[in-house]
C-alpha cells in the first residue's frame, strides 16, 4: 500500500510539473492547464491522505474505496470533456464568423476594383 501511494505522490508530481512546462513552453494555455493541475493536487492529496478517500466513500455509500476513485475519475474527465466541448463550440462560432466577415470583405474588395477595371 505504501508502494502505490509513493507512485501516486510521484506521478502527481511529474504530472503537475509537466502540465506546467507545456505553459511555460506555450503549448497549453494557463485557463485550460488549471482543470489539470487540479487533477494533479487532487491525486497528490488523495495519496498523502488516503483516509479522506475512505471516509467519502463511506459517506457517499460506496461499498469500496476504489469504486468511488473510479466514480470521481470519470465524474472529473466528464467535467474537462465538457468544458473542451465549450471552447471548441465557441471557436467554431468564431470561424464561422470571421470567415463570414472575410467574405463579405472580399466581395467589397472586388466590387472596388471593377470600377477600376472599366476606367483602364
Amino acid at each position: 500500500m505504501l508502494t502505490l501511494r509513493i507512485i501516486a505522490i510521484v506521478a502527481s508530481l511529474i504530472f503537475g510539473f509537466f502540465v506546467c512546462w507545456q505553459v511555460a513552453k506555450r503549448r497549453l494555455l494557463l485557463r485550460y492547464s488549471l482543470l489539470w493541475l487540479t487533477l494533479a493536487l487532487l491525486v497528490l492529496l488523495g495519496a498523502i491522505f488516503p483516509d479522506v478517500i475512505v471516509l467519502l466513500a463511506n459517506l457517499l455509500g460506496f461499498d469500496v474505496p476504489s469504486n468511488f476513485l473510479f466514480f470521481a475519475g470519470l465524474f472529473f474527465l466528464l467535467a474537462i470533456c465538457l468544458s473542451l466541448s465549450v471552447v471548441i463550440s465557441k471557436q467554431s462560432m468564431r470561424i464561422k464568423n470571421l470567415t463570414q466577415s472575410i467574405a463579405l470583405l472580399d466581395g467589397e474588395a472586388r466590387r472596388a476594383e471593377e470600377p477600376k477595371q472599366d476606367e483602364e
